[in-house]
């Protein structure tokens, strides 16, 4: 079997959902079990997907509540069915904490209205910026589960063609051709 490459995987997780959003969602697959499982685990994950150190330090409980929110809306998009008001609330309180607003300053002995930029949004915002962003032009039906019945992740197909099947080629795919390879080997000639 043909190793993972490197751009699927990271630090032994996958990254293949075609956003950050969907590898989020991804971080629990049944084959490889759930790696926001402790705190450690919740860090590496967020390492491994790029997001800078979290000031704000997202619990992994926060995380896990997120995570399950963006696997029910991965769901309602495809689906073109109606999301949970709570599942939008949860997203929409974390893209309000990272919204750039104007406060109130006191500069050179006057009051003054200045935009305000967080300057660490954390982890938990990012994943629900890139949710936001990605809801807003999707497609619903580039929205997949992995073909392999035995496989839990789902990704957003950017082919061309839009047939992507499986989560991996490296993976699932290659484990299907060789299933299929063998069933066609073991199958007795037709006369």
């Amino acid at each position: 079997m043909n190793p993972p490459s490197d751009t699927d995987f990271r630090d032994g997780m996958p990254f293949l959902g075609g956003r950050l959003w969907i590898d989020f969602v991804n971080s629990a697959p049944i084959a490889l079990g759930d790696f926001l499982a402790t705190d450690q685990g919740w860090q590496r994950w967020r390492g491994a997907a790029g997001l800078p150190a979290d000031k704000a330090k997202a619990t992994r409980g926060e995380a896990l509540a997120l995570r399950a929110a963006l696997a029910r809306l991965f769901d309602c998009l495809r689906d073109g069915t109606r999301p949970r008001g709570a599942d939008l609330a949860h997203v929409n309180g974390l893209l309000a904490v990272g919204a750039s607003h104007s406060r109130l300053a006191w500069r050179d002995g006057r009051l003054r209205v200045e935009p305000h930029h967080p300057a660490e949004n954390g982890a938990l915002t990012a994943i629900a910026r890139d949710f936001a962003d990605f809801a807003a032009q999707h497609d619903p039906h580039r929205l997949r589960h992995c073909a392999n019945p035995e496989c839990s992740l789902v990704f957003y197909d950017t082919a061309r063609n839009g047939t992507r099947r499986w989560c991996s080629m490296a993976t699932c795919g290659n484990r299907s051709k060789v299933r299929s390879h063998r069933r066609r080997a073991s199958a007795p000639d037709a006369p």
